[in-house]
């Protein structure tokens, strides 16, 4: 695709969990699934009732309240703040074989049915039993717990338990474990936004459209379990959500449609289904499978789930809510090791097919040519630093020097083949003043990009496809954030005050996207309208940038918001048995050109590194979030991801997506750049770090990682602990006036090795290992 714990449910005080059995011993020999007639259809549904809740049984937890009657299973309303939210599935239905034909159990009307619904402990219990036509026994158990029956305080939460079993064998074909439909008999088929992690990322539209993917991949009512990154599922609407999380196991399959059309509930539906769903049983978005699986007598189903509500103006609190009940995953296994993956790396950019002398492309395709790049230059050398080989250091540097030769040392920062840009190589090699001053020649001329109002607007290519034509508009945050980012980071190397004053007006006219769904970042290829985790990086990189520059907490919020929107595109639970998996993220929810590849399922490293990346500098700035874990993570899996050293042609490079169940890695293979910008802050060596200095206004840039900053009246202090094992530069930009200078407490002058460029107001030092830095603002 180019141009705080470990996991765990909430299951204390539920009975213990059952494991379901396809065969036993004796007639114990797994038996085969039974294949649907070719007729076989779901019933017409009696439409689902509001239920009178005068004599209700209640439970809550915060502001999440479910009422649930004694007529029927599945009789319940779920209310938020006080607001209906969703009924349940209260007239049921059972579909199983019987002699070759698809017979329908309907509960409400089972023969010997018997009901009892009752609340004791803090817990309401439902006991039903009946018969099918075929003279088996159904029994069914529904517990919902209370907030005092489970460990932690998690309110909007209700945890519940279902348990289904039948005393004969039985073909089944359609079996609602759990049911409800937000929106039925209140606000109905429209909706704020719905989520459907790996698969939806909705505004008010329908979900399984052809706005992102046409064809039969469309359909994602009941998809694929791979598919699904983590088990959420959520429908928000006029400030408050409801929301179903459940533990994944492969017999059960998830439903999702919004707005309901199955089930006639005038709502959307969510919910968990028998069979499951495995990429080859069923046809997705089907109901019913191709085949019935064997349920063997007396041996349970169990699901656990957990019904959410709460306040949101989008489903991010659902987000967030979800990570806070759940926690976050283990890094992956086993845990990447630096020598491991500095000798991996250097493998990419000495020995890959990405190399031609002193020429990188960006990808191993004849359509990615060979040229001239400095980056490589930059995380040569920073693999250098840590190797701790002399032979692989040696060459390394050796190739540093090559690479730099041919380039004009006004373009070395900005001279890249890799996805994310640090303004680095001059603060490497040199050269620093005429980089700030391209990066101020850059800036104004991305100024040109925007229309009067701060918004950017995509146009086809002439000749070329118009990837707008399924949105109503031709504007998408994904798409605004990427001049917006390259503003900001050229101001901020430039120092311009009229230019960091404009970036950031820029950067507030993108308050048009408040709230909204991360989409509209690869519109080389993907459509305007398709939810992608590169919008995400590049909002929270953006607005984390605002922050720092301006000081403004609004911007910090907004990075906040748009990095738990990329939550949904990683996987938090292992999609396989195989080792390759977990936090592998997903690039987008449709596919290039609405036809192929389709990327559900499929992770695309590269766009969740970019990501990462802006997770890393979101968390030294918000170190109360997840965003490092998560950050860790994503990182930790590109490395899994990497072609092997085995591999000559391509090792060290990212392949460009990788294929879960058969661990394959496809074509083209990435140069390691962006995995590696990721990796140095893994292992806690950052290639390089910016602070600003906001009362003073200095903003300062350097190859390393700054240490003790402080400020107070007319001083700023700093220790800068660099990876370089040779001299290097730092800028520091925003100066008035010539400052007094201090290095390791010593006085220096400002001249010589360092330089004040005094119309410009930029001091560049001349440093080397760690060293403290104090500057005196004259006044």
């Amino acid at each position: 695709m180019h141009p705080k714990k470990a996991i765990g449910f909430i299951c204390v005080h539920l009975c213990s969990a059952a494991v379901f059995v396809l065969g036993a011993k004796g007639d114990d020999v797994p038996q085969a699934p039974v294949p649907l007639p070719a007729d076989a259809a779901a019933p017409q549904w009696p439409a689902p009732t509001v239920p009178s809740l005068g004599v209700g049984l209640t439970i809550r937890s915060g502001n999440l309240e479910l009422v649930h009657t004694r007529e029927a299973l599945g009789s319940f309303v779920l209310k938020v703040d006080g607001e209906p939210m969703a009924i349940g599935l209260n007239h049921p239905q059972i579909g199983w074989l019987s002699d070759g034909q698809l017979r329908w159990l309907d509960l409400a009307n089972a023969a010997h049915k018997m009901l009892t619904v009752s609340k004791e402990k803090g817990r309401i219990q439902l006991k039903f039993r009946g018969d099918d036509s075929g003279g088996a026994t159904w029994e069914i158990d529904q517990l919902f717990f209370g907030p005092d029956l489970w460990a932690g305080s998690h309110p909007g939460a209700i945890p519940m338990e279902v348990r289904i079993k039948v005393n004969r064998d039985r073909a089944v074909a359609f079996l609602p474990m759990f049911v409800m439909f937000p929106g039925a008999g209140s606000f109905g088929r429209t909706k704020g936004q719905g989520l459907f992690a790996g698969l939806e990322y909705l505004d008010n539209e329908p979900s399984s459209s052809e706005a992102d993917v046409i064809g039969p991949a469309s359909r994602r009512q009941v998809p694929d379990n791979l598919k699904i990154t983590f088990p959420l599922m959520v429908i928000q609407n006029a400030d408050l959500y409801v929301a179903l999380t459940w533990k994944p196991r492969p017999q059960f399959s998830a439903v999702f449609d919004s707005p309901d059309r199955h089930f006639g509930s005038g709502g959307h539906v969510m919910g968990l289904l028998f069979p499951g769903s495995d990429g080859r049983n069923r046809v997705e978005g089907s109901l019913l499978p191709r085949a019935a699986e064997i349920l063997r007598a007396n041996q349970p189903l169990v699901l656990q789930a957990t019904l959410l509500g709460g306040l949101g103006k989008s489903v991010v609190p659902a987000i967030e809510q979800y990570v806070a009940l759940r926690g976050l995953p283990p890094l992956p296994e086993p845990r990447a090791e630096l020598q491991k993956y500095a000798a991996l790396a250097a493998g990419g950019w000495l020995d890959s097919q990405i190399r031609s002398g002193n020429m990188f492309r960006h990808a191993d395709l004849p359509n990615f040519p060979f040229g001239h790049m400095a980056d490589p230059a930059v995380w040569m050398a920073w693999l250098a630093s840590v190797a701790e080989k002399p032979d692989l250091a040696r060459r390394l540097n050796d190739s540093v020097k090559d690479v730099l030769a041919p380039i004009a040392p006004a373009d070395w920062n900005s001279a890249s083949i890799g996805h994310v840009h640090y303004p680095v190589a001059s603060l490497l090699f040199g050269h620093v003043a005429e980089n700030a001053a391209r990066a101020d020649e850059t800036g104004h001329q991305l100024l040109g990009r925007f229309a009067p109002d701060g918004s950017v607007h995509y146009s086809p290519n002439p000749g070329g496809v118009d990837l707008a034509r399924t949105y109503f508009t031709n504007e998408a945050n994904g798409f605004t954030a990427r001049p917006v980012l390259d503003l900001l980071e050229a101001a901020a190397f430039s120092g311009d005050r009229e230019l960091v004053s404009a970036s950031l007006e820029r950067l507030r006219a993108m308050d048009v996207f408040r709230d909204g769904v991360p989409r509209g970042a690869q519109t080389w290829e993907v459509p305007l309208h398709t939810p992608d985790i590169l919008a995400s990086g590049l909002m929270v990189r953006a607005y984390t940038l605002g922050y720092e520059l301006s000081g403004d907490r609004y911007f910090l919020e907004q990075a906040r918001y748009w990095a738990w929107t990329g939550v949904p595109f990683v996987y938090l639970n292992d999609p396989t048995d195989k080792p390759v998996g977990r936090y592998g993220t997903i690039a987008v929810y449709g596919a290039t050109q609405w036809k192929a590849p389709v990327w559900l399922g499929l992770p695309v490293q590269w766009c969740g590194l970019v990501y990462a990346e802006g997770l890393y500098r979101l968390a030294r700035n918000d170190p109360d979030g997840p965003w490092k874990t998560l950050a860790d993570g994503i990182t930790s899996s590109g490395i899994q991801q990497s072609f092997p050293a085995s591999d000559a042609a391509r090792q060290g490079l990212l392949p460009d997506s990788f294929v879960l169940r058969s661990q394959q890695r496809n074509e083209p293979a990435i140069n390691p750049g962006t995995l590696e910008s990721c990796a140095t802050q893994l292992f806690r060596r950052p290639v390089y770090d910016f602070q600003c200095f906001r009362q003073s206004g200095l903003r300062v840039h350097a190859p390393g990682e700054f240490k003790s900053a402080t400020e107070e009246a007319g001083k700023v202090s700093f220790e800068i602990e660099s990876w370089a094992h040779r001299p290097y530069f730092v800028l520091i930009n925003g100066l008035t006036r010539k400052p007094g200078l201090k290095i390791n407490g010593t006085t220096e002058e400002v001249n010589g090795d360092n330089q004040f460029f005094e119309k410009e107001g930029r001091l560049v030092l001349h440093l080397e290992a760690r060293t403290r830095v104090e500057i005196e603002l004259t006044q």
